[in-house]
């Protein structure tokens, strides 16, 4: 199914623009090698590596065959170029072709043999362990968690002058020190403000620096008060690796995330992906750099947006992982990767520990006591590559998925400027279509219902979207190659690498559970015709099968509002998907029953109500 089709088609433009996206790492906009016919990418997760092989045909790219197995970075193999190749041998035995010899990747091809280009996406590495070292909570040390967030890395300690009448600078050394982190990044004082407290915290890292080994000392990232360059470059210098940035907050109202981000990404390139074990070989199979799977993802984000070229809405994709989560949004043609480093099986435990288990427990609608709860946790974070066997463990699953977008969002949402795509007033989403949904902690949900549900909870968007599945987690595959051919992300969502669930409307109001909130006449391909209601506080499914069209006429009732206006309505025309046409009623925000068991009858109607 042609992608470009799914979602209104009112306001909707599918040519695509080639401007360079204003975004981390490489744009669509780069010269293409003319003799690249075949791409090998490998995607190197921390629970799996999948390999895609894509071919040209004719003017266009195909997927040829994928292939699947366990990731080897760890113990017993501690080498992901092991499972690399087992995969490599298993798209040999599918395809007929001869991909791997003499210990490598065939490359340039020949004839049938070997493929023109091999690109490794990777994320199968601990994130960069980072101290935060700043002034004013909520200005430069807000700015420097976003700027974490943009990336694979932890905060591990935050240093901060606030609150101190004296400068603990001998306790910030031994955090330092005690903790020798990878990278301190360094963010404070306003262009022209304040100095003394800024040089008082890069005197402590100097210190702490000179007392680890060389080898132990962290980088330094200054992305504070300009007028200090020279000044942290002089102190810190002779002592440690030093990378200064513009500003990260110039002055009390701007942000200017986009320089450290970069740089904080160069640093986990170097220092983790580069160090990667195996990485040797599947560096000389490839001449071409290793990608951070979350800039993979971005791109086909990137380009979903320049394709569509709506300025009144962005694009949004999230990629659910065994170890992280990763949503990236595009508005305006500006693209925003969060990585939040906890995903449905490594991490769960800590995320728990710092949330509460009633954040999980509040989705399962069945009962459950926190501690089988916690117990089936720690048993997914043992065995990370099991899916889930019975009923209760995939609402489990679910339950840590929906969470997992919950606390990414509430971290990525602050650095979105949505201007032009907001929606009215409170705390609503803005304006956003499509969304893609990738990695297999919803991908891998056995009904299509299922996804749609999970991501509908987690995210809660608004107005009228179309949610777009990536049923073979091949979305980071295709960026990677993308950045070599862009041609690639154009044909391989052409031929349906992303698959739609449907077209979700979204009213945006409050009233009494049953109360009638939208009526629809829905005008199908074939000349039928139906006219449905929505109430207050229910899902409602309508047939529309993948790839039939219909046009609906929407009419808002009480004033609610789908994006046309408080109680506005009008005609759209929409496409089709697994699950069909959706009208999700429960409200924005909305929330759940307080009495567990009305909460578990509510959880298990909504599952029923879209297949799942």
């Amino acid at each position: 199914m042609p992608v470009h089709n799914t979602g209104p088609v009112h306001n909707t433009g599918l040519a695509y623009n080639t401007r360079a996206v204003e975004s981390k790492g490489p744009n669509f906009a780069m010269t293409e090698a003319p003799s690249i016919e075949s791409i090998l990418v490998a995607d190197c997760g921390t629970v799996s590596t999948k390999l895609l092989l894509i071919d040209r045909v004719a003017d266009s790219y195909r997927f040829v065959a994928q292939a699947e197995t366990q990731t080897t970075g760890r113990a017993p193999w501690s080498d992901l170029s092991v499972g690399v190749a087992q995969a490599v041998h298993e798209l040999e035995r599918v395809t007929g072709r001869r991909l791997y010899a003499q210990g490598r990747v065939l490359t340039p091809r020949h004839d049938l043999d070997g493929v023109d280009a091999f690109v490794v996406t990777l994320n199968a590495v601990p994130p960069l362990r980072v101290i935060l070292a700043g002034l004013v909570d909520e200005m430069s040390l807000e700015s420097g968690r976003r700027i974490v967030a943009g990336t694979y890395a932890t905060i591990e300690a935050t240093l901060s002058r606030q609150g101190n009448l004296r400068s603990p600078q001998e306790t910030w050394a031994r955090t330092i020190r005690d903790i020798a982190p990878d990278v301190v990044l360094l963010v404070g004082g306003v262009d022209g403000g304040a100095r003394r407290p800024v040089l008082e915290l890069a005197e402590a890292l100097a210190l702490a620096a000179s007392m680890l080994d060389r080898d132990h000392r962290p980088s330094v990232l200054y992305a504070g008060n300009a007028a200090l360059r020279s000044q942290i470059a002089k102190l810190l210098g002779d002592i440690t690796r030093v990378v200064i940035v513009d500003n990260a907050r110039p002055n009390a109202g701007t942000e200017h995330l986009g320089p450290a981000q970069n740089a904080l990404e160069q640093f986990y390139t170097e220092e983790r992906l580069r160090l990667a074990p195996g990485v040797e070989s599947l560096s000389a199979w490839s001449r071409l750099p290793f990608v951070p799977t979350a800039n993979a993802f971005s791109r086909v984000v990137d380009f979903l947006w320049h394709r569509e070229g709506n300025a009144d809405r962005g694009v949004l994709g999230v990629d659910v992982g065994a170890a992280t989560t990763t949503m990236v949004a595009n508005f305006g043609g500006r693209s925003y990767v969060n990585v939040y480093n906890h995903g449905v099986a490594s991490g769960i435990i800590d995320w728990v520990q710092g949330h509460s288990i009633d954040d999980l427990m509040r989705w399962i609608p069945e009962e459950l006591d926190a501690d089988t709860l916690l117990a089936m946790l720690h048993n997914t974070e043992l065995q990370p590559a099991t899916v889930p066997q019975s009923p209760r463990e995939l609402w489990v699953a679910l339950a840590v998925a929906r969470e997992m977008l919950r606390s990414t969002l509430a971290v990525a949402r602050p650095t979105w400027d949505t201007t032009g795509a907001g929606f009215g007033e409170g705390e609503v989403m803005p304006r956003i279509d499509p969304i893609v949904i990738s990695g297999g902690g919803i991908v891998r949900a056995p009904r299509p219902g299922q996804a749609l549900l999970a991501t509908l909870d987690g995210v809660q968007p608004v107005g009228i979207s179309t949610l777009l599945l990536d049923v073979n987690r091949a979305a980071p595959a295709v960026g990677a190659a993308a950045g070599i051919r862009p041609l690639v992300a154009a044909s391989a969502l052409e031929a349906g690498a992303l698959v739609s669930l449907g077209t979700v409307i979204s009213p945006v109001g409050q009233a009494r559970p049953k109360d009638t909130v939208l009526k629809l006449h829905i005008a199908y391909e074939g000349g039928s015709v139906l006219d449905v209601e929505a109430h207050y506080g229910e899902l409602e499914i309508w047939p529309l099968p993948v790839g039939q069209r219909a046009t609906l006429e929407i009419q808002p009732q009480k004033r609610f509002d789908v994006g046309m206006g408080p109680g506005q309505g009008g005609k759209v025309e929409v496409l089709g998907g697994l699950v069909g046409l959706v009208i999700d009623a429960r409200g924005r925000p909305f929330t759940l029953p307080k009495d567990a068991e009305h909460r578990r009858r509510v959880l298990r109607r909504w599952a029923l109500d879209v297949g799942g």
